[in-house]
């Protein structure tokens, strides 16, 4: 399956920097660095550079383990009392997404977050996920298909974003920074492929204060240690990023961290924002 010609014009090697072009059966970069495409999804990354402790975690994954993921995540949600697709929706509603929008979501995992990005997104936008697990995309190849608007999934590395400075609209991470090799260049790789006052909302695992002090709390942590997580305001990119905004989801459970990419125009306007959001809907209601 050939790669997309708009998905082509972002691709782009991270060892050379330089873009890449179609030979054959592969992408080539300069220097005579190659990457296959398997199943239409270019593998753009090098075995070798990833972190020991990334390819430990992608060595977890089979295509059951990836399925039995959603399970897991749908159960916890509600032992927590929460609602995953709302808890899922109020996540994308942070990205102020509007009608045409090119988003990446960085760690795509399952695809479980696409339905609500491309609702935000509409038929005339394109949304672009990236994991280092096959298996994970496997997966969300298939959720893609049914679909309103372009689906490009890339393997790659969150440390090494295959992708243009400036290619994307918004960014969204959420589910697996916190055990990331190194946490700070996966936050400035995010960045850096951010449009200027393109806005971006990263989260993980890890307790609110109020949250950790409580019964439930203390007991989630026995279960899981990630919850000792908290927001990682030290490792972000301060001098290329404004309005840092601390979020929470799934009852507190899980930091969300919003913020735009410095450069551009103030943020949007909030109600603003919520009137193209409803009138996107209402157009996908009455397709």
């Amino acid at each position: 399956m050939p790669v997309p010609p708009e998905l082509l014009e972002i691709l782009r090697c991270r060892y050379t920097q330089s873009g890449l072009r179609v030979e054959g059966d592969v992408l080539a970069a300069e220097g005579g660095r190659t990457y296959r495409v398997v199943d239409g999804v270019p593998w753009l990354l090098d075995e070798g550079t990833i972190s020991a402790l990334d390819r430990d975690f992608q060595r977890q994954y089979t295509e059951a383990d990836a399925r039995s993921y959603d399970r897991l995540v749908r159960l916890l949600s509600l032992l927590l009392g929460c609602w995953e697709p709302r808890e899922r929706r109020k996540i994308a509603d942070l990205l102020d997404l509007r009608p045409g929008m090119r988003v990446l979501e960085v760690s795509v995992g399952t695809g479980a977050n696409l339905p609500y990005l491309a609702r935000g997104v509409g038929p005339e936008g394109r949304l672009v996920g990236l994991d280092l697990s096959a298996a994970m995309l496997s997966v969300a190849r298939r959720r893609a298909r049914s679909l309103p608007c372009p689906v490009y999934l890339v393997r790659g590395d969150a440390l090494r974003l295959p992708f243009a400075d400036g290619a994307f609209d918004a960014v969204l991470h959420f589910g697996g920074v916190n055990l990331f090799g190194d946490r700070a260049q996966a936050l400035a790789e995010m960045v850096r492929v951010a449009k200027p006052g393109a806005t971006l909302v990263v989260g993980d695992e890890g307790l609110s204060e109020a949250r950790r002090a409580g019964w439930l709390g203390r007991r989630l942590v026995k279960v899981n240690s990630l919850y000792r997580f908290r927001p990682p305001f030290h490792l972000l990119p301060w001098d290329r990023i404004e309005n840092v905004q601390l979020h929470w989801a799934w009852r507190e459970v899980f930091w969300l961290l919003r913020f735009w990419r410095a450069g551009g125009t103030t943020p949007p306007d909030e109600g603003e924002v919520l009137r193209q959001r409803l009138e996107a809907r209402g157009a996908g209601a009455q397709s």
